[in-house]
Order: C-alpha cells, then sequence, then structure tokens
C-alpha cells in the first residue's frame, strides 16, 4: 500500500513537473521586417559651350568633332543608362528660307545621323550614350560639318533635345 502511494505521489509530482515544464519554457515571439529605397538618381547636366550658337558656317572647310557641349550623367542605377538625341530639322541647320547646312554629331568617338523629328521630334532620335552599370560619364559632344560658300545670309539653327533614360 505504501508502495502504491509512494507510486501514486511520484505520478502525481511528475505529471505536475511536465505541466510546469510546458508552461515555463513555452515562449512566444513575432518578426518585424525592416527596410527602405533608395530613390534613383538619373541627372544629365549638359554644359553648351560658347561656339555651339555661333558656328563659322562660310568657308570652303570640313569641320569635324567642334566640341558644341560637354555633358555629364550621373546615376545610381545598376542597370545602367541610355543617352537619346533628337534633332527638330533632321540634322540640319535651316534659315528662314528653309537653306540647310547638313551636319552629323559625335559622342565620345561614336557618329551618329539624326533621323526627321519635325513633326514630332521626341517621338524618333538617336541613342548616342550607353552605360550597362552604375557608372556616370563625362563627354563632349561634338558636331561635324563643311562650310558654305554662297549661300544667303542669315542665321541657320537647328534645336537638339537630350533624354536621359534609365535602363
Amino acid at each position: 500500500m505504501n508502495f502504491k502511494r509512494n507510486l501514486l505521489k511520484k505520478s502525481i509530482i511528475l505529471l505536475v513537473l511536465i505541466l510546469l515544464a510546458g508552461t515555463a519554457f513555452a515562449s512566444s515571439g513575432d518578426t518585424i521586417n525592416i527596410g527602405g529605397v533608395v530613390p534613383l538618381i538619373l541627372d544629365l547636366t549638359v554644359a553648351p559651350t560658347a561656339i555651339s550658337d555661333n558656328l563659322t558656317l562660310a568657308g570652303a572647310a570640313t569641320i569635324t568633332a567642334l566640341n558644341i557641349a560637354d555633358i555629364t550623367v550621373t546615376t545610381n542605377n545598376s542597370a545602367g543608362w541610355e543617352l537619346w538625341i533628337y534633332s527638330e530639322n533632321d540634322s540640319n541647320l535651316l534659315n528662314a528660307d528653309g537653306d540647310n547646312v547638313v551636319y552629323t554629331l559625335t559622342y565620345s568617338g561614336a557618329t551618329g545621323a539624326l533621323p526627321d523629328g519635325t513633326d514630332s521630334p521626341l517621338s524618333t532620335g538617336v541613342q548616342f550614350g550607353e552605360e550597362g552599370d552604375a557608372s556616370g560619364d563625362i563627354a563632349e559632344l561634338g558636331i561635324n560639318y563643311t562650310q558654305t560658300t554662297g549661300f544667303p545670309a542669315g542665321y541657320y539653327a537647328d534645336q537638339l533635345t537630350l533624354v536621359l533614360r534609365a535602363k
């Protein structure tokens, strides 16, 4: 009988300990998500040179890679960037009478002819610069043309639009 009583007592104590152990060692927890956003930096700086709106058009020489602007690209886009250039007058310097001087542009040594953009200058264009990572770029935008002789007097001009796009 004593044996049964001791066994019952030990069993009750063991049961209480098991119940208390489950409560004593139980825990609860939760998680927190942390994070933030780094805003996209996609910055284009165009610094026209003094010669850009005062080109020497009269004469008989061919002008090659005359610097008309310094271009700086700053970005943190890891996929890189593209620089597009659009011409209002289809790569022509035009005067009021429609006489023209044809030109091409250079950017970091690559030359491109600009397609017609008269009706909608931002719907066409030529990609001139590109990087496949977040590095920036500093380059010169140059112009190539042949000077004219015997053209009517007047101011000849075109308008360029430069657009920087994230890749």
